[in-house]
């Protein structure tokens, strides 16, 4: 009844195969993170995760942790955490890397014309204004010609979210260029 328990106490104790039992057991678990995380590495990282997981679980200090099920609980709860974690760490990545190729991409059409750097900075001046997601969410749709689609299975979201965020973005373009 209480099998994960010992194995959880063995693999604290150093017991390498004891550890490769878990992480296989919770392998799924980190299967499904690391799918919605969507980058090499995230299933190694939700794996160190694991490791330092189960060697740092309070099995004397907690009595609750004689029974499988609240250790169960708690990984799952660490992993979750740990998975929200790296998502967010890996959204500023990706915020940081649109923004160095959209000057790249910006610059090479920039043209003699002066019309065409007054309506430059007039766009830079208002994208400014929105937040990083829906300011990402317009760059990928209308500079990088992504779908709807396309942007929702990238950011393991609904269409329907990043339909919302990119009308909001719109609305919040044509408020501040009323202004």
């Amino acid at each position: 009844m209480n099998e994960l328990k010992i194995i959880v106490e063995k693999a604290q104790d150093g017991n390498k195969n004891c550890m490769l039992i878990i992480i296989e057991k919770f392998r799924p678990l980190i299967n499904k993170y690391s799918k919605k995380l969507n980058y090499s590495g995230a299933n190694s990282d939700l794996i160190i995760c694991l490791i330092e997981v189960i060697s740092n679980i309070p099995m004397v200090k907690n009595p609750k942790f004689k029974e499988d099920k609240y250790i169960i609980g708690y990984i799952h709860i660490s992993i979750k955490r740990k998975y929200f974690q790296l998502y967010r760490e890996h959204l500023n990545v990706i915020n940081r890397e649109t923004e160095l190729n959209l000057n790249i991409i910006s610059d090479y059409y920039l043209d003699k014309s002066w019309n065409l750097i007054d309506n430059r900075i007039f766009i830079l001046n208002l994208m400014d204004k929105l937040s990083q997601y829906q300011k990402y969410i317009i760059k990928k749709i209308f500079v990088y010609d992504f779908s709807v689609s396309e942007l929702a299975n990238e950011l393991n979201i609904s269409r329907q979210s990043v339909n919302r965020a990119k009308n909001r973005a719109l609305n919040n373009l044509r408020k501040y260029a009323v202004e």
